[in-house]
């Protein structure tokens, strides 16, 4: 009898892992005594699954897959996509049996490998969240909440700041260009970045400018070619009259792009020469002055006007609007 059997709703799941940043699995070891006490997990030792590649490629694939369920043949193709069938399938049982009897082992001795048979095909699953916790799952629960939360007029803040709280690194790090883990980590790549700007906005709404800033570092430091957030970053850098800061960190992520065969975007380009001309805010006040929205609206007139004489329409549809976003948001800050 498998456990899901037994308890269709746990206190507590039996068994964390842990996919952003370093790759951890966590077994519940007791259930608190009291409503007070967290439950008690112990790590499972990296030595006791590092050593077992096949097993944990097919662990992380399942934790990728629609509903954590793949038939055997489509494991097969990750995995095994050159052996003979008949060694295939013997490497695939071998594989479930290891994560059956020491990797998904509950401190109960039964396992959170499920198999299901039915229509002439043999699948393996993993059970749900709540005895199978993932937390690429909450994050991505806590970031469809908080845009629910926001359209029923409630503040998602606390919801966006759980799910940011949860994100410790890339998504399975050491799998970054395996097949399998692309969908799963496109899914959850576009989330991060939805949380991201919406908390870099609710933190300049609400005056709290240093949480942003910390944010656009933090993000750039992981993701130092990003020129969305830099442009953020320099903006909110140049409002506080740290022109030169601002100027610094674009020539960062100038030289970092460079060494990846890249160039700066128009829109970055342009707002470098307004910082550089000396179109920021003052010390003490977070809005543009007038004459610095006029200019700014004026230098970015003739980049607009090039870009609609390109040849390549999808390019001008492309910077054009990132130009303008620009100006509404410079706009926005003077009012």
């Amino acid at each position: 009898m498998n456990i899901t059997t037994k308890q269709s709703h746990p206190p507590y799941p039996f068994i964390r892992i842990f996919t952003f940043g370093e790759f951890a699995i966590e077994r519940l070891i007791s259930s608190p005594t009291a409503p007070t006490f967290p439950p008690c997990y112990a790590r499972l030792p990296w030595e006791e699954w590092s050593n077992r590649r096949a097993a944990m490629e097919l662990l992380k694939i399942l934790l990728c897959t629609p509903n954590r369920r793949a038939s055997k043949d489509e494991l097969i193709q990750y995995i095994w996509p050159d052996h003979a069938m008949i060694n295939a399938l013997h490497a695939l049982d071998s594989a479930a049996s290891i994560l059956r009897r020491h990797i998904l082992r509950t401190h109960s001795e039964e396992s959170l490998l499920l198999t299901i048979r039915g229509n002439g095909d043999t699948a393996l699953k993993l059970p749900a969240q709540s005895h199978l916790w993932i937390d690429a799952d909450t994050f991505l629960t806590l970031a469809a909440r908080a845009v629910r939360a926001e359209k029923q007029g409630q503040d998602p803040l606390p919801l966006l700041e759980r799910a940011h709280n949860l994100v410790q690194g890339q998504f399975l790090e050491d799998d970054l260009h395996t097949a399998w883990s692309q969908g799963r980590r496109n899914t959850i790549n576009g989330a991060r970045r939805r949380v991201f700007y919406k908390l870099v906005e609710l933190y300049l709404r609400d005056r709290r400018v240093c949480e942003a800033e910390e944010l656009l570092f933090s993000f750039l430091e992981e993701n130092p070619t990003d020129e969305d957030a830099l442009c953020h970053l320099m903006i909110i850098l140049t409002e506080r009259e740290r022109r030169q800061e601002a100027l610094n960190m674009y020539a960062y992520v100038i030289d970092e792009l460079r060494g990846q065969k890249g160039e700066p975007a128009p829109y970055t380009q342009e707002l470098v020469r307004r910082i550089r001309n000396g179109l920021a805010v003052r010390e003490g006040c977070i809005s543009y002055t007038t004459t610095s929205v006029k200019a700014t609206a004026l230098s970015i007139l003739p980049t607009l006007q090039s870009l609609q004489s390109t040849s390549s329409t999808r390019y001008a549809n492309r910077y054009g609007t990132r130009l303008l976003r620009i100006a509404v948001g410079v706009v926005c800050l003077n009012n």
